[in-house]
């Protein structure tokens, strides 16, 4: 018998977040973490029902390692073997998991679950991003669960579509992150209470953020052929208008 797996995303406003883990206790399935479960075979239908519209993502392991596919236009229509790992980095108390986590590709299946991709060396050619074996060599130490060659069964183009969505979404928060923190240097110059060494600091700080963010994204672009440019391009414009703010102040 074949077991699958189900992710699924309630909203923060869904009422009946208790309603779906008691359906899915009842028609035998296994949590494993947060919204992660183990699901019987021959249970698929009636776990899908159960979970409704709230982003199920269904899951199997297979014996090999399958490639990314991709349409005559380019675009993704199967995301090829996942590493799926399930893992709470509110809990790393030293904080090394959680910042290796920040700055390697991945796409989060729900809350603690995360997948990365299994063929990564195919798309890091030059170790550009975090080395997901580093992740999970530590993790292996912890109570983090790891499961290797895992697909995406449903892949429609909606699911597909919702997992780029949430990739774009990350990069973009990201970089909103660092361009709040090139307009407060700006306007911490421009009202003349700038410390040199500090804001020193904060430039060399933002600028590895941004380094961190554009290897991402090549990752991302080379992945699951998403155009990230754009927000790439927001933080350069920053940077070039902070450099002129800086020349004009001096």
């Amino acid at each position: 018998m074949m077991v699958f797996y189900i992710a699924y995303k309630a909203s923060r406003e869904c009422k009946n977040r208790s309603i779906i883990s008691r359906k899915l206790k009842a028609l035998g399935c296994k949590r494993i973490c947060s919204s992660f479960w183990e699901v019987n075979e021959h249970k698929i239908d009636e776990v899908l029902k159960a979970v409704c519209e709230n982003q199920p993502i269904l899951l199997r392991r297979t014996r090999e390692i399958r490639r990314p596919e991709y349409d005559d236009e380019g675009n993704i229509v199967d995301l090829g073997s996942l590493i799926v790992l399930t893992y709470n980095a509110e809990r790393n108390e030293s904080g090394r998991i959680k910042g290796l986590l920040a700055r390697t590709p991945y796409i989060r299946l729900c809350r603690s679950v995360y997948a990365f991709c299994q063929n990564s060396r195919q798309y890091n050619k030059k170790g550009e991003v975090s080395d997901v074996n580093q992740i999970l060599a530590l993790l292996r130490e912890g109570e983090a669960k790891i499961f290797s060659r895992m697909v995406v069964v449903n892949n429609s183009a909606e699911t597909i579509n919702m997992l780029l969505e949430r990739v774009k979404a990350r990069i973009m928060r990201r970089t909103e992150k660092i361009l709040e923190g090139y307009k407060i240097l700006a306007q911490t110059l421009l009202n003349g209470h700038a410390d040199r060494k500090r804001m020193i600091e904060e430039e060399k700080k933002l600028y590895s953020e941004f380094i961190a963010l554009r290897k991402m994204a090549i990752f991302y672009e080379r992945w699951l052929r998403i155009d990230l440019a754009g927000s790439l391009m927001k933080v350069y414009s920053a940077m070039r208008k902070f450099q002129s703010l800086k020349t004009s102040a001096a």
